[in-house]
């Protein structure tokens, strides 16, 4: 945080001395303006909002107390140090009344009024609110710790590695990921919070439709809220924070102690083969899956598909009714989820090598 000064005297000397001789840069001042007179100081004052005036208390035109209340009419946190030749007790009470931070005599001592600089701007820096930037990065204004100014570029190659990964759970390298994404943003401060932070939700983003895919409803359940925290986050901590956490949320719904995903869709397939409309899109959807994740992690897990599998499971309790019953081949194949009685026989003849009469005839032949 950088100050402008304000030095008010009517005496060229005075006003001189002090913009030459005291090391501003040493106290964070980067402005030094100058006035001749009470009222030339106040339009000063107006024009570059000094945080703090160095006044004379006996001007022309309006003496430096006057000077003091009108500033502080637009500038009520404006510092005041008063400088007089004059002992006079009611000098030093107006300026009490004014709040001033200093009251020094003339002649000038420049190391007093040095330290009196200092003291305030110690004090206004202390004081000062963060940045959007100090808050973000740092959690707080601390003077003693400016921010870089390097920027952040890596953030759309970790998000399509991440894309990638998160998908296909691998915990290890996604957590690695994550943690190399937060210590890379950390050491490079120069990056705009909300590019950050729209990187962030974009990654929440993909461990939501990872959770959707994979029916993990501790997390779905939970979008809205998810999404509104972290768009309300005021620092980096907080984004990453809330990202880990619902990581971890992720791949520990990923345990072995959750029925897999074959597990589920063979014992949905046992309960409803008798139904003639059934479809892997009313699987997916009673099991809560999207259609493309569920086909392709049980076609991974027991390399068929799942109509394939329904085959396989209607076509064995069709031969179980074929054996056990005298059932006319239509009734069979409605039994069996088949409301078509040609496409079961011809579907039938093809899988098992025999047509359903043939398979019937046989069975019986054998026992």
């Amino acid at each position: 945080m950088n100050f402008t000064v304000l030095i008010a005297d009517d005496e060229a000397m005075p006003r001189t001395v002090l913009q030459q001789y005291i090391p501003w840069d040493e106290l964070s001042v980067t402005k030094v303006c100058l006035a001749t007179d009470g009222e030339e100081a106040v339009e000063q004052a107006r024009r570059f909002r000094p945080e703090i005036i160095i006044s004379d208390i006996k001007m022309p035109h309006l003496s430096g107390l006057e000077v003091a209340a009108a500033v502080r009419e637009f500038l009520p946190d404006c510092q005041f140090i008063f400088l007089s030749g004059y002992s006079d007790k009611e000098y030093l009470k107006g300026a009490i009344r004014l709040r001033a931070a200093n009251y020094v005599e003339k002649p000038l001592n420049l190391e007093e009024i040095t330290a009196a600089v200092r003291e305030i701007t110690t004090e206004l820096l202390c004081q000062a609110k963060p940045t959007a930037e100090e808050l973000f990065f740092q959690g707080g204004h601390f003077p003693d710790k400016p921010l870089n100014t390097n920027v952040f570029q890596d953030g759309e190659t970790i998000f399509c590695q991440l894309e990638k990964l998160i998908p296909h759970s691998q915990k290890e390298d996604v957590f690695f990921l994550l943690e190399r994404l937060y210590e890379k943003i950390s050491r490079c401060q120069g990056t705009g919070p909300e590019y950050l932070r729209h990187l962030y939700c974009r990654i929440l983003f993909l461990f939501l439709h990872a959770a959707e895919s994979r029916n993990i409803r501790t997390i779905t359940r939970q979008t809205d809220h998810l999404l509104y925290t972290m768009s309300r986050q005021e620092t980096l901590t907080g984004l990453q924070e809330v990202l880990l956490q619902t990581a971890r949320e992720y791949f520990s719904a990923q345990s072995p102690s959750n029925p897999d995903i074959a597990s589920q869709v063979e014992n949905y397939l046992e309960n409803h083969y008798q139904d003639c409309t059934l479809t892997v899109q009313n699987i997916a959807g009673d099991l809560g899956f999207t259609n493309t994740y569920l086909c392709a992690a049980y076609k991974k897990s027991c390399g068929k598909t799942i109509n394939q599998r329904l085959t396989e499971i209607r076509l064995l309790h069709a031969r179980e009714l074929l054996t056990s019953a005298n059932r006319k081949l239509y009734e069979v194949a409605n039994a069996v989820g088949y409301g078509d009685g040609k496409y079961f026989v011809k579907l039938f003849t093809r899988e098992i090598g025999l047509s359903p009469r043939e398979y019937q005839k046989r069975h019986t032949y054998e026992e």
